[in-house]
């Protein structure tokens, strides 16, 4: 029954509940939300994507202040013949309604200092009040291990004595199970941009990162449906110590048989009885440096190369609940966050359109998911990637209509995939408006809608010497709503 203790490992590979990659996150403004492309722009919000782009400004000092409210579901669905339901959904819901995001900038003839402060992973809690198949399953595997331990137990009593017990008639279980994960990367971003001549600027910035993932979770009140003569619903513990006691008078107290069911009995009662509340926690550097080319009015290019982020994450257990020792106290974990390309730009035909290209590239091939120190697992076939397009149209002086689609290809393989963490085929569509309230002051108003592939992953499940083959389902929804003020003080 050491599988059991198992049910909540998976908690430590929880890195990020929605992003651009499997890690970074790139909605970083409500800017961003309604046209899905900032790679070359030259706003405020280029404190983040595009630092070299900020020489464009006039002189003067920008601030700004967004917010997006973000929703997710998961859906996983699992075949395993053993659950008692193996058509079961587990849902799980993501609700983040303060995702803020804030940036400061001053231009000054050739120079411009920026600052900003962002979730750059992670976000949000990640709630299944049913827990998750991986936890049913272990839990799930106690009716056929009794019954595959005591089916000889009762074929010996036929055997001496001429009657069937039926002690192997367990039939079902029941558990109270529940997970909540959260994860959130903090981001302070400093930068210095400069201006090489008219056409060239560039900028050289750092990310100060800084993790914190949780995990809470519980197995309890785990129950066996026995045969009701033998005391029908109660724990696998007291269902072999019953047993124990019936074997008794038959053969003694100190009959091997019993002494094992007794034994068994007690370690059934830890491991079906398990609790987790765990924090994990670290900081790490990212150094960033951009390119931004303006050959002329209508065209802009830019380039910006964020390193790789070295991550480890320190694991406090808080009052004891470490899942039956699985999570030791002060070990480390790797958190890393991949290297991230990104190419942009912008064209304006007619002055009133803007047209917006970009592509990101992670080098997730270059990054550790499976959070262990000291080995390695090959999670990744190919560095996922993003194209977005984004479009702008000014209905008037003081009013702005854009919309823009993003879309996302992951390069993860089966070995990454499962009902903790998976990673899927996006397309984002979004929308929204602009509007100059004040000649100091811009209001921006988006909200995006996110498209999922539905996933899946077939894999042979160990129970004893079995091999099952089990069949698991992904689906995910995702919706944001997102408010930004922009402040410029020209001078």
């Amino acid at each position: 029954m050491k599988k059991i203790l198992l049910f909540i490992i998976g908690l430590s590979t929880i890195t990020s509940l929605f992003a651009g990659g499997l890690v970074t996150k790139t909605n970083q403004s409500a800017r961003f939300t309604r046209m899905l492309c900032r790679d070359a722009t030259i706003g405020i919000d280029a404190v983040y994507y595009n630092p070299a782009g900020l020489n464009r400004l006039e002189d003067g000092f920008y601030l700004s202040l967004n917010n997006q409210t973000i929703g997710q579901t998961y859906t996983i669905g699992n075949n395993y013949k053993y659950l008692t339901d193996p058509n079961f959904d587990y849902i799980g819901t993501v609700n983040a309604p303060v995702f803020p995001s804030f940036y400061a900038v001053y231009k000054t003839g050739k120079l411009a200092f920026s600052f900003g402060f962002n979730p750059v992973g992670g976000g949000g809690s990640a709630v299944y009040e049913d827990g998750l198949p991986s936890f049913e399953m272990m839990v799930s595997d106690l009716v056929p291990m009794l019954v595959g331990q005591l089916t000889p137990l009762d074929m010996g009593i036929q055997a001496a004595l001429g009657t069937d017990f039926g002690f192997k008639n367990v039939t079902g279980y029941n558990a109270d199970i529940f997970f909540e994960g959260s994860s959130i990367y903090f981001g302070y971003q400093g930068n210095i941009s400069y201006e090489i001549s008219d056409k060239i600027s560039m900028a050289i910035g750092a990310r100060f990162v800084s993790a914190k993932n949780t995990y809470k979770g519980y197995v309890n009140n785990v129950t066996i449906d026995s045969p009701l003569a033998y005391g029908g619903v109660q724990s696998p513990g007291d269902y072999l110590r019953f047993i124990g006691g019936a074997l008794t008078p038959y053969v003694g107290p100190d009959d091997p048989n019993v002494l094992s069911l007794l034994g068994t009995a007690s370690v059934l009662d830890e491991q079906t009885d398990l609790k987790a509340d765990v924090e994990r926690a670290g900081n790490g550097i990212t150094p960033i440096v951009s390119l931004n080319i303006a050959p002329n009015d209508k065209l802009n290019v830019a380039i910006k190369y964020e390193m790789k982020t070295k991550l480890e994450l320190v694991t406090t257990v808080l009052d004891g609940k470490d899942a039956g020792g699985l999570f030791v106290h002060d070990a480390a974990v790797v958190a890393d966050m991949p290297a991230l390309l990104q190419v942009g730009a912008t064209f304006s035909p007619v002055d009133k359109l803007l047209i917006s290209t970009g592509l990101h590239y992670y080098f997730d091939k270059n990054n550790d998911y499976d959070g262990s120190i000291d080995r390695e697992v090959k999670m990744i076939d190919n560095n996922s990637f993003e194209y977005a397009l984004g479009l702008q149209y000014g209905l008037t002086e003081k009013i702005s209509l854009s919309a823009g689609w993003l879309m996302t290809q992951t390069g993860v393989n089966d070995l990454y995939q499962s009902d903790q963490r998976f990673s899927l085929n996006t397309n984002t569509f979004g929308g929204g408006f602009g509007i100059r309230i004040l000649p100091v002051l811009d209001l921006d108003l988006g909200a995006s809608y996110t498209l999922y592939e539905d996933g899946f992953r077939g894999y042979p499940y160990a129970l004893g010497s079995q091999s099952i083959p089990v069949t698991e389902t992904y689906e995910k929804t995702t919706w944001v709503v997102s408010v930004g003020l922009n402040f410029s003080f020209v001078r």
